[in-house]
């Protein structure tokens, strides 16, 4: 079962992993396209937005059954495994931030997608972070 559990931690990492890249790569392109494609563009902002939202919260079941069914509870890990969660809780809170602006850019607020383009760029190194640090927890 526990293999199981973690092929669907690494689909939920490949998800959250693949938004992230493809929704920064978009932005770069919607910034240089022409004022009639952005609309269009945009369109696929969501979407991604979605599979990344998905992935994170399959991290986090996933994650969360790794733990308590493996190690019983986190006061056993070691500290990197701390900061790896923080890293993750912060991965959280700014996408759900994100989530709060992509409402309001698309019921009309200008000043939702500026925010937006900065927020997003924390999101892949917030990631990374826990990453490496799960890396040196588990490995």
């Amino acid at each position: 079962m526990m293999r199981a559990v973690l092929i669907l931690h690494f689909v939920g990492l490949a998800l959250g992993t693949s938004a992230s890249i493809a929704g920064g790569v978009m932005m770069g392109v919607m910034g240089k396209a022409a004022p009639a494609e952005r609309p269009v563009l945009a369109r696929f902002m969501p979407a991604m937005s979605r599979v990344g939202r998905t992935g994170l919260a399959l991290l986090w079941v996933t994650g969360l059954a790794m733990l308590f069914l493996r190690y019983g509870s986190p006061g056993q890990l070691p500290w990197t495994f701390h900061a790896k969660l923080l890293a993750v809780s912060l991965l959280t809170a700014v996408a759900v931030y994100l989530r709060v602006l992509e409402k309001r850019a698309m019921s009309g607020d200008a000043t939702a997608a500026p925010r937006m383009q900065r927020l997003a760029k924390v999101a892949p190194w917030l990631a990374l972070t826990a990453v490496i640090f799960a890396v040196l927890t588990f490995d």
